[in-house]
């Protein structure tokens, strides 16, 4: 009969091996010895007969220099025993720096989102002191306005008063007196907030609320409309319509009366400034602009087609004199001397008016500014004059929004000694960067392209110094589309093009000097080849490419090649990439595996050619015990594929905001084999490869959603370092909540990782200088009996 000890040595073993374990597995640890030579930042794992990573023992864990003794206990990744047989065991070594230099993209001080400036500017206005005041629209940091001293300095913001406050919404026209800021609001396009188009009123001195006291009114606000683009009649002309539906375009003060142009009712209305209560109106037609004389007598107005009119602030009656000015007229503010300054768009100009009485005596045309081109740069250049204002010592302050996105806000002092102008630029900042990313190319690693078609010079590297180059933008805004990918900047035969990954496609864009031309397309719905679809449209999904042939830098309908027609493609992806060769990779969300389409060839002109017919599965669907379902793929310069996404050990989490990431990041190796899979640290939405260098060891950098932190992994799946804003960004970011997030490149000349990541809240993109080149990786043989 087995003895009471035996019996249960035998129960064990059932038990164990129904949890899956043996006697060798619970028993089985090999050991092994390393030596470090300074102290170091290391990772480990134990790799199989065939390289593949079976284990990653520890991470990112920091060590001493001299002899270290470690332990594998045998089991894998999932706690489960290994087969025996021959190992090898890693220990990468990171004595590298990662090190945030600087931001690019935005020139506000300090470096914060208090400091930054937002990259857009819809109104200025300047008070008896010469601070300045900016209605902001949406500002992902909560500037929804803003108060800046007269030498460009941030003093507050609004701190999300407007855009958290009732309704929620974003301002779009500004007035400031001795004690306050006036807002002109636009609410959210939704129930409750109804897009109430209100008045809104708040401290100068810190800006805090300062509701009207009337007791009839909304929360303290004046409302003026609800829904108002409900309310445009139906044959009113396109841009007429457009300032209609933000119908509050002007406030002006003076004495106890608010003055507010109203688009939408064509009318100059009237409020008393404390109590918000109305004061009457005056019929305008489609009033675009206000100001009040100095005297307090006459309103003058910009109506339709840019004519400045007189009104009599008594009654309303018309001066009669009218003039016609530029014909998109934005903004008018007397200067301190009783002279009429006025912002137009269509020429790029401010030009100043003398007035006597209701009635005005000269005009003259171009005292600043003149309308800029594609590749300009200058500050004296507007693409678009949004505003102007005149301070208490004659200086001038415009603002400018440069397209596709960002803004300029600039002082301007009085000189007579210039020629074109009389007024020299006394300081300028922007903020040309929101959901952005960039890069460079290995032919000219000094020029920054970013998904906002900026060029950037890049200067002093270690110090982070970077210029605003040219606005690289050329105008053709119909294919733009959210950005989903990492730029990369290519030379490929005579040209260097930029590819953004936006949309469903790919958009490749030829350098020509300053300036991004389109050159080729490929895509689906989003955009199609007649543009990016109108919000809410139900375009049917096709799959098409162009590529330009006559040099006219847009699409023909008899150029366009169709793979599938409308409604017969059957792909879905969050954005597709581009590797060092031109070929573009995506993750197919449809197939649950990860598709190629290479480059073809250059056309005659030299860009290049993409045919969805071409397009092949590169990495079939994961059926194995990990069922990896990826969301985002980059293809190395060796073949391999690194991608992440959702695996059944590592699902995506409950209320996981960021539905386009990851929580799982492999390897495949060029013939379409997982090499490795490990879990990441956090759910995370960017991703790139590390260019290869002459000391670089490869691998990829990850960016995390939440914490905006980006993740070095070295081409075995070992985490090996890990970095966040610094100094140079003042430990501020936003979430990364697209794939558009990491992008990576190695100066060629001295053959250290420049890593770039997305910060949409402060407006810019952060920039990272990553040693590489000092990670090593020191290894050894074990057998596992």
């Amino acid at each position: 009969m087995p003895s009471f000890r035996h019996s249960c040595r035998a129960l064990l073993v059932v038990l164990l091996i129904m949890a899956g374990l043996s006697f060798r597995a619970l028993a089985a640890e090999v050991s092994f010895q390393y030596t470090l030579d300074a102290p170091v930042v290391t990772s480990a794992g134990v790799y199989d007969a065939q390289g593949k990573l079976v284990r990653v023992l520890w991470t990112l864990t920091d060590q001493p220099a001299g002899q270290h003794d470690a332990k594998w206990d045998g089991l894998d990744a999932f706690g489960q025993p290994t087969p025996a047989g021959a190992y090898s065991w890693r220990v990468a070594c990171n004595s590298g720096s990662a090190i945030n230099v600087g931001a690019i993209g935005n020139s506000g001080l300090p470096p914060s989102a208090a400091g930054h400036t937002p990259a857009n500017i819809e109104s200025v206005a300047v008070d008896k002191d010469g601070n300045i005041y900016t209605a902001n629209g949406w500002d992902e940091a909560g500037a929804d306005f803003k108060k800046w001293d007269k030498d460009g300095h941030s003093l507050f913001d609004a701190k999300f008063e407007i855009r958290n406050g009732k309704p929620n919404g974003a301002p779009y026209s500004i007035a400031v007196d001795d004690q306050y800021i006036y807002c002109g609001v636009g609410g959210w396009e939704h129930e409750p907030w109804n897009n109430r188009q209100q008045i809104q009123r708040f401290r100068a001195s810190d800006g805090k609320p300062a509701p009207f006291t009337g007791t009839h009114l909304m929360d303290g606000h004046i409302n003026v409309y609800e829904w108002p683009a409900r309310q445009i009649p139906p044959a009113t002309p396109p841009e007429d319509a457009e300032l209609m539906k933000a119908p509050l375009r002007a406030i002006a003060i003076h004495g106890d009366t608010i003055y507010v142009a109203d688009a939408l009712g064509g009318k100059i209305r009237k409020y008393n400034k404390e109590t918000g209560d109305p004061e009457g109106d005056f019929a305008v037609p489609l009033p675009s602009a206000v100001a009040v004389d100095p005297a307090g007598k006459w309103i003058w107005v910009i109506t339709r087609h840019g004519w400045l009119r007189a009104l009599s602030a008594a009654d309303g009656v018309d001066g009669g004199s009218g003039i016609q000015i530029d014909p998109e007229t934005v903004s008018l503010c007397f200067g301190p001397d009783g002279v009429l300054y006025a912002a137009g768009q269509v020429n790029g100009e401010v030009s100043t008016i003398k007035v006597e009485g209701g009635v005005p005596h000269g005009i003259h045309l171009n005292v600043l500014g003149q309308k800029a081109v594609p590749g300009d740069r200058a500050p004296d250049h507007f693409f678009r004059l949004t505003g102007v204002a005149v301070g208490p010592d004659g200086s001038l302050v415009t603002i400018t929004k440069d397209p596709p996105g960002g803004a300029r806000l600039a002082r301007w002092s009085l000189d007579g000694k210039l020629a074109a102008s009389p007024f020299k630029l006394l300081w300028e900042t922007f903020g040309t960067e929101f959901v952005s990313l960039g890069n460079y190319g290995e032919r000219d690693p000094d020029a920054f392209y970013s998904m906002s078609f900026k060029k950037y010079a890049l200067g002093d590297r270690n110090a982070g110094k970077w210029d605003y180059a040219a606005n690289a933008f050329d105008g053709q805004s119909a294919y733009r589309s959210d950005p989903h990918g990492a730029v990369r900047v290519l030379h490929l035969g005579d040209h260097d093009f930029v590819f953004l990954p936006m949309g469903d496609g790919v958009q490749c864009y030829r350098v020509d000097g300053n300036v991004m031309r389109l050159a080729a397309l490929l895509g689906g719905r989003d955009p199609g080849p007649g543009g990016k679809p109108p919000r809410g449209s139900k375009e049917k999904l096709g799959q098409w490419t162009w590529a330009d042939t006559k040099g006219t830098y847009a699409p023909a309908d008899n150029e366009i090649r169709w793979f599938k027609q409308p409604g017969l493609a059957k792909y879905t992806c969050f954005g597709m990439d581009v590797d060092a060769a031109g070929n573009i990779v995506f993750a197919n969300s449809t197939t649950h595996s990860i598709w190629m389409i290479p480059l073809q060839k250059l056309n005659d002109r030299g860009n290049p050619v993409y045919d969805w017919a071409d397009a092949r599965e590169i990495i079939p669907r994961d059926h194995s015990p990990l069922g990896f379902e990826p969301t985002m793929a980059q293809r190395a310069a060796d073949g391999s594929v690194y991608a992440f996404g959702w695996s059944k050990p590592w699902p995506s989490p409950k209320n996981n905001p960021f539905w386009m990431g990851g929580t799982t990041l492999v390897r495949f190796n060029d013939r379409g084999e997982l090499l490795w899979a490990v879990p990441l640290p956090a759910v995370s939405v960017g991703l790139d490869v590390i260019p290869p260098g002459k000391d670089g060891q490869g691998g990829c950098m990850v960016g995390q959603g939440r914490a905006a932190q980006i993740d070095q992994y070295t081409a075995d799946g070992l985490l090996i370092g890990q970095m966040k804003p610094g100094d140079a960004m003042s430990q501020e970011t936003g979430w990364m909540d697209n794939h558009a997030s990491v992008a990576v490149n190695r100066d060629p000349r001295d053959g250290v990782l420049d890593v770039f990541a997305e910060d949409d809240y402060v407006c810019r993109i952060g920039w990272y200088r990553v040693e590489d080149g000092k990670v090593r990786v020191v290894s050894g043989a074990m057998e596992l009996r």
